[in-house]
């Protein structure tokens, strides 16, 4: 029985630490350095704003690209919004960048790199929440590095999401299901396609 015990206990331990290894594999992050933008994607209630504001008050890049576009065709853009928010936080409108019209995180990559192209912005931070950034940083590598833009991670700093105990609550337990989800399609789709 003490053996059973162990071993259950074990593996209970185990799990919980493959949770929080998922959580921390996701939530991607490169060690900060100035850049010359700070690129936040849209789709949260106000992390992945804050987090742009408070990097750029510190200093670590002049501007600001908000990217994302509406929900509703006919309402303002989410990136919009967020720019709405950084200027009544103290940031004027002219160090703000605004993609408004990506639905999807590939296209914010796309688009985001358009704008620093014509630009020319050659290193960005990406701020996106913390479930979301593994998934983000692939997609925007594919389009910067061809690109010559280097892009650095830093996930929004969230209180309602935490690597070692996302599992525990919704929504955080659904949001990071989903992402792992469409992380496995991107990681997995190209050899899919290949066939292998």
């Amino acid at each position: 029985m003490r053996r059973f015990l162990t071993a259950f206990l074990v593996g209970i331990v185990a799990a919980l630490g493959g949770l929080a290894l998922i959580g921390h594999l996701l939530a991607v992050e490169d060690p900060l350095s100035k850049a010359d933008v700070i690129v936040a994607l849209s789709g949260d209630a106000g992390p992945r704003t804050d987090t742009a504001v408070d990097l750029w008050k510190r200093g670590y890049a002049p501007l600001i690209i908000f990217a994302g576009s509406a929900l509703d065709p006919d309402s303002i853009s989410s990136a919009e919004i967020m720019k709405r928010e950084a200027v009544g936080a103290g940031v004027p409108a002219s160090a703000i960048l605004v993609d408004p019209s990506s639905a999807t995180t590939q296209e914010n990559a796309a688009r985001v790199v358009q704008i620093m192209i014509a630009k020319k912005l050659r290193t960005a931070i990406l701020v996106t929440s913390p479930f979301h950034q593994r998934r983000a940083a692939i997609l925007f590598a594919r389009v910067a590095a061809p690109a010559q833009i280097t892009v650095r991670n830093y996930p929004a700093r969230d209180p309602h999401w935490d690597p070692n105990t996302w599992w525990l609550t919704d929504p955080a337990r659904s949001l990071t299901l989903v992402e792992l989800a469409k992380l496995s399609v991107e990681v997995g789709g190209p050899a899919i396609r290949r066939g292998s």
